[in-house]
């Protein structure tokens, strides 16, 4: 069935979300100013003169000592669970001239599903991303890597090593369904600020997964719905290989897009390389939109629904009042314009 909205002068006025039927509105919430950036303009400028040769020192020493003590970093591999997989950087960088690990994963040490579900195994775990704690001439704590300034081919290489740790949770009788997880940023619930994603294996089907399933078994077309309404709005990012990019008004949080590959209704270790590689690719895209901004993405695989992933920005601030959520009007017209920014 059609996606439900409401449209005024053939604007947007709002859209119903077919799997929660929670109602989002478009409003002009966005032309509100924040007075917190004003207040904190005036403490910057009220702040006295400072060494700055003296601070450079303090933070450099600081910044070291924040990567001699995380277990994620280079020469602190014995901090961590024994890995299960390692990829060099040769692998992905041919040029690169030392052999040194571009991408591990170790066991989660604190299962996100309990051990006593999963036959006894811990199938919780963490996928490094890279060797680098921080971006390159970090001027402060927070200026840490994230995901969108990784080449797209290591990108690539990432989700194809958290399919392949999918691969190992399959092998355990036990696991039923695998989830792919990223927190980007401490407001998004991350705990380690160096970069990594997740891989989760359950016995059981994780509840978000359940109630799409169960909606698509009552609408088998929903997925395309989605799709034809994000391209009749403007909203459509990218597509390659049957897989699309959009943002989605559904989302739990203001800022919301899905990369949805239609034609692969299965398990992702089961999902063909060379469409994993769009789904990647287009996933990536969407993570380069949104840059250094505290985010997560979960990625949701069959049968029961379309290879899927959900992407929340938590850094912009329209909220969610009385169980809606209030988006911008000129949304499309943004979405637009940073698509013709990327050359898109």
């Amino acid at each position: 069935m059609p996606i439900e909205c409401r449209k005024d002068n053939d604007e947007l006025v709002w859209v119903r979300n077919p799997f929660t039927r929670t109602i989002t509105y478009f409003t002009h919430l966005h032309k509100k100013r924040s007075g917190f950036s004003r207040r904190a303009q005036t403490e910057l400028l009220r702040s006295g003169s400072f060494d700055e040769a003296a601070a450079a020192a303090h933070l450099r020493v600081e910044l070291e000592e924040a990567q001699r003590h995380c277990p994620f970093c280079p020469g602190n591999e014995h901090q961590t669970p024994a890995e299960v997989l390692r990829i060099h950087s040769r692998t992905v960088f041919p040029e690169r001239p030392a052999d040194d690990w571009l991408i591990r994963s170790v066991p989660n040490l604190i299962p996100r599903i309990p051990e006593c579900c999963t036959g006894g195994r811990n199938e919780s775990y963490v996928v490094i991303e890279d060797p680098r704690h921080f971006s390159d001439n970090p001027q402060r704590h927070e200026d840490l890597l994230y995901s969108a300034l990784l080449p797209q081919a290591q990108f690539e290489a990432l989700l194809a090593a958290d399919v392949e740790v999918a691969r190992l949770a399959y092998s355990n009788p036990a696991v039923k369904t695998v989830l792919i997880r990223k927190n980007q940023g401490r407001e998004s619930g991350a705990s380690q600020p160096h970069l990594h994603n997740q891989v989760i294996g359950s016995d059981v089907p994780f509840p978000a997964v359940t109630l799409e399933c169960e909606v698509t078994s009552q609408e088998p077309q929903i997925w395309e719905e989605l799709v034809y309404f994000a391209r009749e709005h403007g909203f459509l990012l990218d597509e390659q290989d049957g897989c699309c990019a959009y943002f989605s008004p559904f989302g739990v949080f203001p800022h919301s897009y899905e990369v949805v590959c239609l034609r692969d209704r299965a398990r992702c270790i089961d999902v063909p390389a060379p469409r994993w590689r769009a789904f990647a690719a287009l996933l990536y895209g969407v993570l380069t939109l949104l840059g250094p901004i505290p985010l997560d993405y979960e990625i949701h695989e069959g049968p029961g629904v379309p290879l899927h992933a959900h992407v929340n920005a938590r850094h912009f601030p329209y909220s969610n009042i009385g169980g809606t959520l209030n988006l911008p009007s000129t949304l499309a017209a943004s979405i637009r314009q940073a698509r013709s920014q990327r050359g898109g």
